[in-house]
């Protein structure tokens, strides 16, 4: 078998996937932009901790990409979204518990978990090339590469520039990466259909 047609029949299974869970993927990218407004927002406006909050919404989108994981077991894409999944969770679980101490070693850990999820976001973007939307993978895992060096690069961070505000906006686009791939698989579903 050839490398182009084993490689036209992952892309229409990858296209099938996204296609047939795209509603659970729009819902794991709306958790994700949600997540990211939380992170930006909640901090600025109230007297809780930038680390409680962004903790607190890592673990629970985390959660959310686990449980969608499992809907798409016989994916090659299964493996990338299950360590995205186990990666936010742990990763926001130890920002909650701040077990480190002082602030350049949880802003240290913060950039290291937005390090990894930015070079496995590009890397299941490079996956899923052939797919409408792959960029949108591409994009967010380079913001989250940005947001590291940023976070590394300010320590120790102001109030403005909070690891919270970085973060948040990498979830804004991790997010929207998923909507927009969701949406365009789900539309390319309908035109081979008809």
């Amino acid at each position: 078998m050839s490398s182009d047609t084993t490689g036209s029949k992952e892309r229409l299974h990858t296209l099938s996937i996204f296609g047939s869970h795209w509603l659970w993927l729009v819902l794991l990218g709306g958790v994700l932009m949600l997540a990211g407004a939380i992170a930006i927002l909640v901090p600025a406006v109230s007297e809780i901790a930038a680390a409680k909050v962004l903790g607190s919404v890592l673990i629970i989108s985390g959660l959310v990409q686990i449980v969608q994981a499992t809907k798409m077991l016989h994916w090659t894409g299964f493996i990338w979204h299950l360590l995205l999944g186990i990666l936010a969770t742990v990763g926001g679980a130890l920002i909650y518990m701040d077990p480190f101490a002082g602030v350049v070693a949880l802003t240290l850990l913060i950039a290291v978990i937005f390090a990894f999820h930015g070079v496995t976001q590009i890397g299941f973007a490079v996956k899923v090339r052939a797919q409408a939307g792959w960029h949108w993978f591409l994009v967010s895992g380079a913001i989250a590469l940005i947001a590291a060096v940023l976070l590394v690069m300010k320590l120790p961070y102001s109030h403005s520039f909070t690891p919270a505000t970085v973060a948040g906006v990498s979830l804004l686009f991790a997010g929207w990466a998923y909507v927009a791939m969701a949406l365009a698989a789900r539309t390319g579903e309908r035109a081979r259909a008809a």
